[in-house]
């Protein structure tokens, strides 16, 4: 297959990143679908459990969701028991979002699985170049909000 592509989209970040994205998010949400969850929803969950007690809005401006796509994740997890909702006693206009007791239960079980999942995407890579690509796109993210 590598065969078939240009050299000149094989030398480009946007054709690798693209290439990758589509590589591991593949693996993930397959290995998602066995857990009856998506890999949107564990975005969600994981952002969730870290502690935060983040709104909607501010969830969905960390992960680049539409505020629509984002009820339905929320109505979702709500819908596994993982999530509740309750509006901002500062401001009525406003959801705040908390992961409950099951939903912190079930996260440590759904990120190995996703860590599973990425590893199986990326077993040709050693892992000092999974390390390197790890400390890459963390600085790329960072650069990018500053």
């Amino acid at each position: 297959m590598v065969a078939d592509i240009p050299a000149a989209l094989l030398q480009s970040p946007s054709f690798q990143l693209e290439h990758l994205r589509r590589r591991t998010r593949d693996c993930v949400e397959e290995a998602l679908s066995h857990e009856g969850i998506t890999l949107r929803e564990y975005w969600v969950l994981t952002c969730l459990v870290s502690g935060d007690v983040p709104t909607q809005a501010t969830l969905c401006d960390a992960l680049g969701i539409d505020a629509s796509d984002m009820v339905r994740l929320i109505d979702s997890l709500e819908a596994k028991s993982w999530t509740t909702r309750e509006r901002d006693p500062q401001d009525r206009r406003r959801q705040i979002v908390k992961a409950t007791k099951a939903g912190k239960s079930a996260h440590p079980h759904l990120a190995e699985v996703v860590t599973q999942a990425e590893d199986a995407a990326l077993d040709d890579s050693t892992a000092k170049q999974l390390r390197h690509l790890r400390k890459l796109a963390a600085a790329i993210i960072t650069a990018n909000e500053d």
